[in-house]
């Protein structure tokens, strides 16, 4: 780094990350001599940051725990990760604990280098969360802040985009790709990007990236594959959840029900004052019939019929859970006994 001032914010994270440092561990990470980091160091110290100095095997560099610092330095990626966490807590539902995320991010915000306020930008334009339920967690890795900054950067830039990307049926190969928007729901980042070489629109998912790097070549302008790239995610993903639907009058005010029902696998609306309507779906009828009993409430199937068989094969099923297997001490007991 031969930007003295750009080196010392990038050694001042370092140190912020962890304790402690040698000089060797530091001169590697930022490309320089033992001798540039003692007199960086030195720098310091001069500016008013507390580092403390320590030898032996386990010695080092180190902030002082509990001391007071300046403004704490992100890089791109650190930024990123603390706007999700600040607009997702300014999204809960308490009013107080929303206000104080919104006004933290405001305060961070300000005090961000270049780089690292240029990525929280185009994330806060690039990017939406959407809240339709967390049906099932995902299992998969978490997207990477890097993939991340560099997407909202290339939406922002119009860019085109480089990586390699994981297909749904296990395949990796690279893929070339003009990113539009971002969107994050269900514990998942998804984009929506024109893939170059298919030449069409698709909804890909981040985690399943890796390597993604922006390109000297600019995306071309065309319209936008929906008018909502928001619902033009979710309803992908309501596709790939619901592959079978159905309709069921339950028996109970929709107020009282709503809440239990999660946006990704169904809706409610108001069906007269004592009843409600629900729309939903999922992978089987089975598996439809089984949550919906969950709800605890009488319940009328509207349709389909293959909706109501399963409702009844269920029953058939539960009925004889309850039976004791035959040749079993409790079968030849309810024999003997006879009705």
């Amino acid at each position: 780094m031969r930007d003295t001032s750009e080196r010392l914010l990038r050694l001042l994270s370092l140190l912020q990350r962890r304790r402690p440092w040698n000089a060797e561990q530091l001169a590697v990470e930022l490309q320089v001599t033992d001798r540039t980091i003692r007199r960086d160091v030195g720098r310091l110290r001069s500016l008013g940051y507390p580092v403390a100095s320590t030898t032996g095997v386990d010695g080092g560099y180190a902030l002082e725990p509990g001391a007071a610092l300046p403004p704490v330095t992100l890089d791109p990626e650190e930024a990123v990760a603390v706007f999700v966490a600040l607009r997702d807590a300014a999204a809960t539902g308490d009013p107080e604990q929303g206000a104080a995320a919104r006004s933290a991010l405001e305060k961070v915000v300000r005090v961000l280098p270049d780089r690292a306020r240029a990525a929280v930008g185009a994330m806060t334009h690039h990017s939406t969360a959407v809240d339709i339920g967390q049906a099932i967690r995902p299992v998969d890795g978490p997207a990477s802040g890097s993939a991340l900054e560099v997407l909202a950067r290339a939406c922002r830039t119009r860019r085109r985009v480089s990586c390699d990307y994981e297909r749904g049926d296990g395949r990796r190969g690279p893929m070339h790709l003009e990113p539009r928007h971002l969107v994050r729901t269900m514990d998942r980042w998804y984009l929506v990007a024109y893939v170059i070489g298919s030449e069409s629109w698709r909804t890909l998912r981040v985690d399943r990236m890796t390597g993604a790097r922006a390109t000297s070549d600019p995306s071309r302008p065309r319209p936008d594959p929906a008018d909502d790239l928001d619902a033009l995610v979710v309803d992908g993903i309501r596709a790939r959840m619901q592959r079978v639907t159905g309709i069921v009058r339950v028996h109970a005010p929709a107020t009282e029900i709503a809440h239990w029902i999660s946006p990704a696998w169904g809706t409610v609306t108001a069906d007269g004052p004592v009843s409600c309507l629900v729309s939903g779906g999922a992978d089987s009828h089975a598996s439809m019939a089984r949550w919906l009993l969950l709800l605890d409430r009488p319940i009328t199937v509207v349709g389909p019929p293959e909706l109501a068989a399963a409702f009844v094969a269920v029953a058939r099923e539960a009925a004889s859970a309850g039976l004791p297997a035959a040749g079993s001490p409790g079968a030849v007991a309810a024999n003997l006994a006879g009705p």
